[in-house]
This record gives C-alpha cells, structure tokens and sequence, in this order.
C-alpha cells in the first residue's frame, strides 16, 4: 500500500481514474451518498481531496468517466445517474444533468465514451437491476447545453447486468465501438455501434447462428436501433454471446495487445476467462481460463455465499491481470495464446 485516502464515512463502492487539465483525478463514490474528488500532487505525493460532490440521494453504485475529455457520470441507489463536467477554470466538477431510469431500476454500471465522427458527442451506457441496457447520447453542443437523451434500448439478458465497458474495434479513427454486457445469467453479450446508414454485416446476416445452436428457443434478434447524433446516422446491434461462465459475471475489461482485441472477465465461478475473435471463423471464444473453475462459492448458491472473483484488470502492458474477491487480491499472468 503506498497511499491511504481518509474521508469517507461509510463503504467505498467504486473508484475512478480521471486524467483532466488539473492532473490526474480520481474518483471515489461511497455508500454514504457522496463522491469525492481526488487530486495528486504535482511532485507525485500524496492525493487532496479538492471536492465533495453531494447532489446524490442514494449509495453510489458506479461512475465512469470519458477517455480525453472532462465528462463524467455517476450512477446511484436514488435511481437517478447523473452528469458532471470539470470544469477548467474552477478546476471543480459541475452537474450538468440528472436523469431518473424509466422503468424504474438501480444503476450498477456505466460505460461512457467519445462517439467516433462526430467531435463533441458521447454515448452512455446505463444498466443495472434489469436486464435491460439503455444507451443515450450527446450531440455536439455549447459547453452550457450537454444534454444526454435515450436512443436504444437494448434486450436479451435475464438477470441484472453488473458490468458494462466500449472499446473501440480497431485503432483507426473510423472505427466501430463495442460494448460488452455482463450479466448475473452468466452470459455476455457483445454489441456494436456502428456509424453510416447500412448496416454492419453481423447485423444485415440476422441472428448469430453459432450463439444459437447452443441456446436453443432463446431469442438472439438482431434488430437494428438507428440513432442520430449531430449529423451523422448511427446503429446499436448485438454482435455477439460469450458463454463459459458458470455463474454471475461481475467484471469485463477490455484490453488491445499485439493488435488482437481481448476481452477479460471475472465472475463468481472463482474464475476469470480471456475471450478473443478467432480470426478464421470470426466466433468469440475463451483462449485462457484462470482460476478454480466452480460454481460451488459463487453468488447464486443457496448458501447465499459472495465467493467468487469480483473484479479483473489488465495490467498496462497486457501481460498480468489482477484479480479481487471477497477479502484478497491476487496477481496472474495469463500465457501467451499465439
């Protein structure tokens, strides 16, 4: 341990790491209602905390934040998430929007993210204590006038969703964006959103037959939702099904290493799996398990254990994941799948 950061009054649910023009942020959201704005010193010493963000009427569930800008959102027990911009004159966050979830539910994670082709617009991906995933966008606008608004609402899971994460596919500035979606049904489900009026060829193809055979009677429509975004036409569609899990999945974590696309999951089958696209037949698959594989500790036993893996992160060079459970954490180093 080398920093030790005292202000919460009750459990701290999630933390974030935020790059803004002040230096580098971190954000910590608690069960005692607030979110605490921290910022390193200059000299890399210890963390300040320099706000304390108190809007919420709820635990704090989730935040996330948009990589090379100064949008963030939060996610609350109030059922509402809400929208906060740094503001770099202040160097303090400002609440620009509240949205209460229709139908009603808990949030427990967002992903949010820059949308490719339109310089100033965002997608925010809610979800939670439904099994729905709800996507609402920003168009370009005065700094005055964010304003994020419901497109699509995406269907297909059976239990709440735990974890949400956009990736973009490639590195090229055209690139589709990819959501994953992690659910207590012990599946992931895989989504694209896709810039241009036609459609991407999973989509146009309809159901992905290969998830199919192995659901049989389960519905895996690939409905097109369009959106616009400034002046640009975009489409939300599944892409794909991970399974493998044997019991809720609490975490995804994308990871790009040696220009191969790599999923990381962790889930309370006491285990974590990286999924790849095979780049012959294209189908995701699991290319490295870690872990005891067993549903025996995990969350849906009828013990009512919270075992299992709650949290797995890369490591910056891709080659060490970390793992958290109930009370430890451990370092692994997936073997190289080549």
């Amino acid at each position: 341990m080398t920093r030790l950061l005292v202000g919460h009054t009750n459990t701290v649910n999630v933390v974030k790491f935020m790059e803004s023009t002040a230096g580098l942020l971190l954000l910590s959201g608690s069960v005692d209602k607030t979110i605490r704005v921290w910022r390193a010193a200059a000299n890399g010493g210890d963390f300040e905390c320099i706000q304390t963000l108190e809007q919420h009427e709820g635990s704090i569930n989730c935040i996330a934040v948009s990589p090379n800008s100064n949008i963030a959102a939060s996610g609350s027990a109030d059922a509402t998430f809400k929208i906060w911009e740094f503001d770099t004159q202040t160097h303090n966050f400002v609440l620009v929007q509240s949205i209460s979830t229709k139908p009603r539910f808990f949030s427990l994670s967002l992903a949010l993210s820059p949308l490719n082709g339109e310089p100033g617009s965002y997608i925010l991906a809610v979800a939670g204590t439904s099994p729905i995933v709800q996507l609402y966008v920003a168009d370009p606008a005065p700094k005055a006038s964010l304003e994020f608004k419901l497109k699509a609402t995406l269907t297909g899971h059976e239990g709440w969703i735990r974890s949400l994460a956009f990736t973009n596919e490639t590195d090229k500035p055209e690139s589709d964006i990819l959501l994953s979606s992690a659910s207590q049904d012990k599946y992931i489900r895989l989504w694209r959103i896709h810039q241009g009026k036609e459609l991407p060829a999973v989509a146009a193809a309809g159901a992905d037959p290969a998830a199919g055979a192995f659901l049989p009677g389960k519905s895996l429509s690939n409905k097109a939702h369009k959106f616009v975004a400034g002046s640009e036409d975009y489409s939300a569609t599944f892409e794909a099904l991970l399974l493998g899990h044997e019991d809720w999945i609490y975490s995804t974590a994308w990871k790009r290493r040696e220009n191969t696309l790599q999923l990381l999951s962790a889930s309370a089958d006491n285990s974590l799996s990286i999924w790849e696209q095979d780049p012959s037949s294209s189908v995701w698959v699991s290319v490295t398990r870690l872990g005891e594989i067993s549903a025996q500790k995990g969350s849906t036993t009828a013990t009512g254990s919270t075992g299992g893996f709650w949290t797995g992160l890369w490591s910056p060079d891709g080659d060490t994941v970390v793992r958290s459970e109930e009370h430890t954490s451990e370092l692994q180093s997936p073997p190289l799948s080549r």
